[in-house]
């Protein structure tokens, strides 16, 4: 038997989310000839302990890199020094910059970026570090077209080095272990209650606030009761915000949640008021469970969701729209059932297997290019 080829997947930390999910699927669905190693440069987080329980190599770091610790960027390069990966693939910002600059440094054969968001505020240092580190990057993988097309401009890459392969969804994340009353008794809602749920970090992007002003303002969602998935910076300042506008009773912080099959079960709507994005895999998820879902048309949403045929679309930002949308889904039984249908026709356009084909083939084409 051949040697296998050894893979690491690179990120500062494995916490909840997105990108997370990706590195969870390729090292579970990966070809037996790929051996992935997974290098958390500072902490392993939930994700990375999930990878670790598959019986995947998972190596913690203990770093940070950057300008206060500048030393700890060769604890990286001697990582990659000792482990010898044939392919370097790094996920989010730290390591995307130290990472590839690393790997890069150490004559990895082949590097490999991901980019699965739209940052429009990026750093004006980070956006000249990689422009200067496509040189050296064998491909960039996008999460949408929107978003490979935002990067080729931001940092002016090869269009020819950037791939959109888009994010893949685990639809067995949708199964359920309690019933629908259960979830809800134990959340301490009523079993009659009108019930949108949101699954997304606790900063900025994600427009929590908006959802929140939009709950506390809007006739009509008197009565609505909001399951808040995930955890993140903005938590204390989002669980003051809902005090001060008399709302807590109906809010629920229920933090970085993994049964999100029986929290999705629970609901009546699906609401993601995101500022700015990539291609939100909460997002896909909930419409394959089937759930109406309002949401903005920002980076690739608009590549998933048609507003008004399985799903509705609002202004990023844009309070009173967001509001009249949701009261919209919750008293109009015929819409609601509409865009409850039509939203899982996604549903093989986001599986794992199509997800995983798409990244060995690339893995593929560039093992024989340097062959």
């Amino acid at each position: 038997m051949s040697e296998r080829i050894r893979v690491a997947y690179v990120a500062h930390a494995f916490n909840v989310g997105g990108a997370e999910e990706m590195v969870l699927n390729l090292v579970r669905h990966l070809p037996s000839r790929f051996e992935p190693v997974v290098c958390c440069i500072h902490d392993a987080g939930p994700i990375g302990e999930e990878i670790r329980a598959t019986g995947t190599r998972v190596d913690v770091l203990g770093l940070t890199p950057g300008f206060r610790r500048p030393f700890d960027f060769g604890g990286v390069r001697r990582y990659f020094r000792e482990v010898k990966p044939q392919i370097v693939h790094t996920f989010l910002m730290t390591a995307s910059l130290y990472g590839r600059l690393a790997a890069m440094m150490e004559h990895v054969p082949i590097v490999i970026g991901t980019e699965v968001n739209i940052y429009a505020r990026k750093l004006w240092r980070h956006m000249v570090a990689e422009r200067l580190l496509m040189a050296g990057t064998d491909r960039v993988v996008v999460s949408a077209d929107m978003v490979r097309d935002f990067y080729i401009n931001q940092v002016h890459a090869d269009p020819a080095k950037v791939d959109v392969i888009y994010n893949a969804v685990d639809w067995k994340q949708l199964d359920q272990t309690m019933t629908r009353d259960d979830v809800r008794a134990s959340l301490g809602i009523p079993a009659d209650a009108q019930v949108a749920g949101v699954i997304a970090r606790l900063n900025e992007q994600k427009g929590h606030s908006h959802l929140f002003d939009a709950l506390a303002s809007t006739s009509g969602l008197e009565r609505l009761h909001v399951i808040v998935v995930g955890d993140g910076h903005l938590r204390t300042p989002l669980e003051r915000q809902v005090a001060a506008l008399g709302i807590a009773g109906r809010v629920h912080f229920v933090g970085g949640r993994r049964d999100l099959g029986n929290l999705l079960g629970a609901v009546d709507l699906f609401v993601l008021p995101s500022l700015w994005e990539g291609l939100p895999l909460s997002l896909v998820l909930a419409m394959g469970a089937g759930l109406p879902v309002v949401t903005t048309p920002v980076g690739g949403v608009a590549e998933v969701v048609e507003d008004g045929r399985n799903g509705l679309l609002v202004p990023p930002g844009d309070t009173a729209a967001l509001g009249k949308a949701m009261v919209r889904v919750l008293t109009d039984a015929p819409l609601r059932a509409r865009l409850a249908h039509e939203a899982p026709e996604l549903r093989p356009r986001f599986g794992v297997d199509k997800y995983v084909e798409s990244v060995v083939a690339l893995y593929d084409t560039l093992l024989a290019v340097r062959a």
